[in-house]
Order: C-alpha cells, then structure tokens, then sequence
C-alpha cells in the first residue's frame, strides 16, 4: 500500500476507514508520525525474531555495511562515525596486512572486569587485530593493530527503516514554478503532497497530490496537477515555511503486514476520542509478549513470519531407481 492513494486504497484511507477520520480531524503530518512509530515497532519485533537472515527495509538500495580506515597504532573508533544510525551491530570485521577479512572475536567489558586495561590499553600490545570490545560510543580493538589500511574496519549492522518523511523546499513564482530541494530523490511522476505553516503561492494547494513532471533535476523539479501533465504556473505570494512528502512511496515491508502499520497508527487517534472500535482493532493488533492481555493478533504473526522464512523450505528431492528389464 502507498501512502497514500485514492485509487487503490492506500494507508492513509485505511486509516481513515478505521478511525472514521478525514484531513481535517487527522491531518496527514500526524498520520507519516504514527505511521512511522508503527514502523519502529515492526521492526522491533522483526530485529528479534529474524534471526539468520536480518530484516532490512526493502526500500534501500544499499546492504546495511559501513566502514571506516583501520590506522596503525589506533585501536579506539568512534562508533557514531558511521554514518548511518546503527541499531544493533551484527558483526564486526578487519582487513589485515595483506587485504583480507578477519571477523573480530567480541567481548564484554563487564566480562572483561579489570582485565580490560591490560588487553585494549597496553600500546605495546601490536599486531592483527583479532577481538574488539564496545563501551559507549566506541570501539576498542585488541591488539593494536601495527598498520594501515583503507575501509579495514567494517561493520554489519541493523538499521532503522525508511521513513515516510516530509522534506522542505522553496518555489519560484514564476511559469512553471520550480522547487528546490537538495537531493530530493524524486523522479519522473511521483506524487507528493504539499505541506506549509504559512502561505503556498497561488496554484498550488495543501493536501492535493500533485505529479513530478519532465523538468527534473537533482535539486530541482516542478510539479503537474495531472500525471504527464503541464507544469504548474504559479502566482502571488507566499510566506512560511514549505515541505513536501511523497506520497506514492510504500513502506519497505512485506505487503502482507501494511494492514498492520495502518490499524497500529490507527491506535492513539481512538484513544485520545475514545472511539467504540478501539478494542477490536486493540485485538488486530495484538501482541508478540504472552503476558500481554492482548497476546496475538498481527504482532504474533509478524514474529512468527521471521522466524520461520530461516527455515530451509526446499522439498527433499529423491530418485527412484527403475530395473533394467
């Protein structure tokens, strides 16, 4: 399901559908927040249960690997250094002298006790590194490694999913009128949705989908009230600050389970009104913890499907062999 979509349902009207809502009384900033927050806790409960085969949102377009130079002599690496945020780390690995890959041995500083001194703070303690401890923002690596290499300290990792994210710009009044975003990342017959705390130029509308059009660029683009349509003039003035958010994006997870992020979102609008539905869509929902009243439902199903598709679901193939007559 996309975000949102007029023609084939998207998680916009299923939330509305549930909650009995419109734009006005759920305005679409509150539903990307929610829908979001559903996002999160899915991929809790996919993180733990996933077991060999890490979740990973479907709509990144690279592994979750991260690396960083490896220097001679320097054994402690800030872990925010990566620059993706890093949920959990996998697993860890260097490059030694010659190149090649070597999976670091982990270990606990509360293992470790007083021992963590004399193994990761003895400078003279040189060579390939072969464990690493992780204290607060860092990495320590024993022994010191005693060379150098490019993107010799890798890390495998889990990361957050996507977002549905609203991004700000500017626009021209001018014929067409032309956004500014840097790296936007949209291309040709997105959709997006306006957003502003101010004024929006003349010709163009909050909470209506408008397609991107031909004139796009990196940082650039211009919109059409109509897919392949012309470009928007826009007129007037405005005021305020501006955001967009492409609606057409759909969560990077298994379609089975977008009903899940919808009812999940759905859950704060029917408490704060007190809505007679809420119980059942509390019963949906359900719960992966067995002490919960609400043990079950989708939260269940969504654990069970990652930890049974590391299951080898090949058939067993077998030959029977024929006489020769």
């Amino acid at each position: 399901m996309k975000f949102y979509d007029t023609l084939d349902f998207g998680l916009c009207q299923s939330i509305d559908q549930i909650c009995g809502s419109n734009a006005a009384t759920f305005p679409f900033k509150t539903k990307a927040a929610r829908l979001n927050s559903a996002l999160d806790k899915y991929f809790s409960i996919g993180f733990e249960a996933s077991g060999l085969h890490p979740l990973d949102d479907s709509n990144q377009t690279s592994p979750p690997i991260e690396t960083q130079n490896l220097v001679s002599g320097t054994n402690r690496y800030k872990f925010s250094a990566f620059t993706s945020e890093v949920l959990s780390l996998i697993k860890l690995e260097i490059l030694d002298s010659d190149g090649q890959g070597v999976e670091l041995i982990p270990e606990s500083i509360n293992d470790l006790g007083d021992s963590f001194q004399e193994l990761y703070l003895d400078t003279a303690n040189v060579g390939t590194p072969s464990h690493y401890c992780k204290f607060g923002d860092f990495i320590y690596l024993r022994p010191f490694p005693n060379y150098s290499e490019t993107a010799g300290l890798k890390a495998y990792f889990n990361r957050p999913a996507s977002k549905f994210t609203f991004t700000r710009f500017t626009v021209t009044i001018a014929a067409p009128g032309v956004f500014s975003a840097t790296a936007h990342g949209l291309v040709l017959n997105d959709i997006i949705m306006l957003e502003t705390n101010g004024a929006l130029p003349t010709g163009l509308s909050a909470d209506t989908e408008y397609y991107v059009v031909e004139t796009i660029a990196a940082n650039t683009f211009s919109v059409s009230a109509t897919q392949g349509g012309t470009a928007i003039t826009t007129s007037g003035s405005q005021s305020g600050t501006h955001s967009f958010l492409k609606v057409s994006g759909k969560p990077g997870i298994p379609s089975i389970h977008h009903e899940y992020l919808a009812r999940k979102a759905s859950i704060p609008f029917l408490m704060e009104k007190k809505l007679p539905q809420l119980n059942g869509i509390l019963k949906l929902v359900g719960s992966d913890n067995t002490r919960d009243p609400y043990y079950g439902g989708d939260e269940l199903d969504i654990q069970r499907h990652f930890a049974h598709r590391n299951r080898d679901m090949k058939t067993q193939i077998t030959f029977k062999q024929r006489p020769f007559r």
